[in-house]
């Protein structure tokens, strides 16, 4: 009797456990687009296997959003854009992400005077 009663007592703490493992329905925080914020996955992804001149032109795009030099990003992503050899999912990517640079210059709050 005391057996059946402590193994009760062990399975239910372990559904009870388990049940709290599952995901949450929750949206995911990175997936809410933040104002002005620029994500650059969609275009790294884009670009699997990169030429080095493709690559440099992403590795310029990575550092000058990480430092918020959008002008420098949009300089890098229309020399990125100029190449002859892109695909049409390259070019809507690069496309998109101009895009998104553009929202992040207009979201800048204005210099003070």
């Amino acid at each position: 009797m005391r057996i059946t009663r402590y193994l009760f007592i062990v399975l239910m703490a372990g559904a009870l456990a388990l049940s709290g493992c599952g995901k949450s329905s929750k949206p995911d925080a990175s997936a809410q687009k933040t104002p002005g914020a620029i994500d650059i996955g969609a275009l790294q992804a884009a670009f699997p296997d990169a030429s080095p001149e493709i690559h440099s032109a992403l590795d310029q795009v990575r550092f000058n959003t990480r430092y918020g030099l959008h002008e420098k990003t949009l300089a890098a992503l229309d020399t990125l854009n100029a190449m002859p050899n892109l695909t049409e999912p390259q070019k809507k990517a690069v496309a998109d992400t101009i895009e998104q640079v553009k929202a992040a210059i207009n979201a800048r709050p204005a210099p003070a005077q």
